[in-house]
């Protein structure tokens, strides 16, 4: 999961898959108690407070990850007004003023860190298999 490749392969065997199919739904999922068979077979070697908690989803990093006091070079470019207009995916006015919201210190919200981190990613993408695809081929 460090480098974003997750893998539960005890889920993939197909013998957990055919019997997971076979058990009655009412097992699989109490009312908003997600796992809830999971966690009940495994209570014994787990602490309480483990089984009995939500699930916590897996969220991607936010601003505070690629931004403290400045952002690193490769985000600072990728974030140009240049390189945004160049791979047209965003405007361009709208990334700088996310950008600036987040230097003010004002990019605290759900939102925010979401739009950051999606367009940063997109960047990312667009630069590694795109703008550099031809460069990796040789």
């Amino acid at each position: 999961m460090s480098n974003s490749v997750e893998g539960r392969f005890p889920f993939l065997d197909h013998r957990v898959i055919e019997f997971s199919s076979r058990l009655d739904p009412r097992l699989k999922m109490k009312v908003l108690n997600e796992k809830y068979l999971l966690k009940k077979s495994m209570s014994k070697y787990l602490p309480k407070d483990i089984v009995n908690r939500y699930k916590q989803p897996y969220r991607a990093p936010d601003i505070p990850a690629f931004y403290d006091t400045k952002f690193p070079d490769y985000v600072d470019e990728l974030l140009s007004d240049d390189v945004i207009k160049r791979y047209g995916y965003f405007d361009s006015k709208k990334v700088f003023r996310l950008k600036e919201k987040i230097k003010l210190g004002r990019a605290i919200g759900y939102k925010d860190n979401m739009a950051f981190v999606g367009i940063l990613s997109t960047q990312v993408w667009h630069n590694l298999f795109i703008e550099n695809f031809s460069k990796t081929d040789s």
